[in-house]
């Protein structure tokens, strides 16, 4: 038995997330349609994570096992890549030891999350999430993103039911970028941690935005992190402004 890891790009607009749904297309079921023919076999494989519909992906990963071999890398990703619809496409693809698990062997996560303020713009409607012109206060927007850096019981940022770290992750590195235009104004920001739960980093990023809009505030936001009582927070950013950026292993 052959075991693999693959590295995919994808725009999630298409479809309904990650996972695969009968009656509706998914990217797994896409990426397994394509290997099932390629193997001329069923083939069953496993992700690093689960992203949600219309949400994004340079660097997702996932693992499969076949008991045939793949002769040539480079005719792999060319039959994969013409088998899979435009929007997906694989990037790499490496042997592992069977005990590897692209979500189990997994140490940590990065995301971008991209927004824009000013201008609709339909060619960048597909990356970043365009938020119309309305006064933003970035200060305080930056503050909020700070308040979430470190170790943090996040369980009020997800819609996750329980967890086995009791909620806790570690958001190791935020960056905020401004890009300006004469029309426009894009915030891009990147978080690194060593896990997201389900829905973390759109609630995350959309109770910041809550904050740079004035309808929040940081003590608000300070209540929900680790907090005694359980109150989910119920505003999502939208899904096409978040993106997979990498996927770690032990020596990335």
């Amino acid at each position: 038995m052959n075991n693999y890891l693959c590295v995919v790009s994808y725009l999630g607009h298409s479809y309904r997330g990650w996972e695969k749904q009968p009656h509706h297309a998914t990217i797994q079921g896409s990426i397994e349609k394509a290997l099932s023919f390629y193997f001329n076999k069923d083939i069953v494989i496993h992700g690093a994570g689960r992203t949600d519909a219309g949400v994004n992906a340079e660097g997702q990963t996932f693992s499969f096992q076949s008991e045939s071999t793949i002769p040539s890398v480079e005719g792999f990703l060319y039959a994969m890549n013409r088998l899979l619809p435009s929007d997906i496409g694989i990037q790499s693809i490496e042997e592992k030891p069977l005990a590897f698990h692209a979500r189990h062997s997994s140490c940590g996560k990065r995301y971008r999350y991209a927004f824009h303020y000013g201008t609709k713009n339909p060619f960048e409607g597909l990356t970043i999430a365009q938020m119309g012109t309305r006064k933003f206060n970035r200060e305080a927007f930056l503050s909020c993103l700070e308040l979430f850096r470190g170790e943090h019981d996040f369980r009020d940022f997800t819609s996750k039911e329980d967890d086995v770290d009791g909620f806790r992750r570690d958001i190791r590195h935020i960056d905020c970028n401004l890009y300006q235009n004469p029309d426009a104004e894009n915030i891009v920001v990147t978080l690194e941690a060593n896990g997201f739960m389900t829905y973390q980093v759109r609630i995350m990023m959309g109770a910041a935005i809550k904050v740079g809009l004035g309808s929040m505030t940081l003590d608000d936001i300070k209540k929900h992190l680790n907090p005694t009582t359980r109150s989910i927070l119920n505003y999502k950013a939208p899904a096409e402004g978040l993106t997979l950026e990498k996927v770690y292993y032990g020596k990335d």
